[in-house]
């Protein structure tokens, strides 16, 4: 499919995050963006610290409101949803992968996945069926059973994709999700993005590491609030443009 046939799920227009602290102290996390993600898109957003990158990343998943501008998900204005929309979007459009995997070490691999489809309201048994399909997914079925300190990093780190698979959403939004791995498990749960892109996964990732931007389709660059260069590294997908 042609890069301009895909859908668009993402669409910011003149977004402005502005954090003011009260008196004549106001910085402005994000200035003006404005940007469009397709659907089968594999996108890496990078930048210094302080860059805005992580604020872009809460904008994005829904988790931080914006300032000023319009963000349209899958044609939704999101600036118009009450707060319990917004949570119902979150839970159904978008899987979020974080650096700290968060999974509770009370419960096996297959509980921690299955937990935020209790929230959707599955019923128990397709919890655990879409749970199972998707530690296979990320070649961690064997893991089911195994409580988060009885497996290693990278491990958890595919325990906390197939969470993110399970309740099948049009996003996968990942946080410095190699930031806590060794060079060996970075290489697999890239592998593992890679695949899931390959098989049609919209997947958004925050990273400061070039190397790991690399492996993606396409680069968003920001500093200082602003998004200051867009570019391609998978040419035969954007080749319409």
């Amino acid at each position: 499919m042609r890069y301009s046939e895909r859908k668009r799920i993402i669409h910011l227009k003149d977004i402005e995050k502005i954090y003011d602290s009260g008196g004549d102290i106001v910085f402005k996390a994000l200035d003006g963006i404005n940007l469009e993600i397709r659907e089968g898109e594999f996108v890496a957003i990078m930048g210094p610290s302080g860059s805005g990158k992580s604020t872009m990343m809460n904008i994005l998943g829904c988790l931080d409101s914006l300032t000023r501008g319009e963000y349209h998900l899958s044609g939704t204005n999101i600036k118009e949803l009450t707060d319990d929309q917004l949570a119902e979007i979150r839970n159904r459009k978008i899987g979020f992968v974080f650096q700290s995997f968060n999974l509770l070490p009370k419960l096996k691999a297959w509980e921690n996945v299955a937990l935020p489809l209790t929230y959707a309201g599955v019923h128990a048994k397709e919890r655990k069926k879409r749970a199972m399909e998707a530690l296979e997914s990320v070649g961690i079925g064997n893991r089911a059973d195994h409580h988060p300190n009885e497996i290693s990093g990278g491990q958890r780190q595919r325990v906390a994709i197939a969470r993110a698979l399970a309740g099948q959403p049009d996003i996968i939004m990942a946080d410095e999700p190699t930031g806590n791995l060794d060079s060996k498990s970075e290489e697999e749960v890239l592998e593992i993005f890679k695949k899931l892109n390959g098989e049609g996964s919209t997947i958004i990732m925050v990273t400061h590491e070039e190397s790991v931007g690399q492996h993606c389709k396409r680069i968003i660059r920001f500093k200082d609030g602003k998004l200051v260069k867009d570019e391609v590294v998978d040419h035969e997908f954007y080749r319409d443009i």
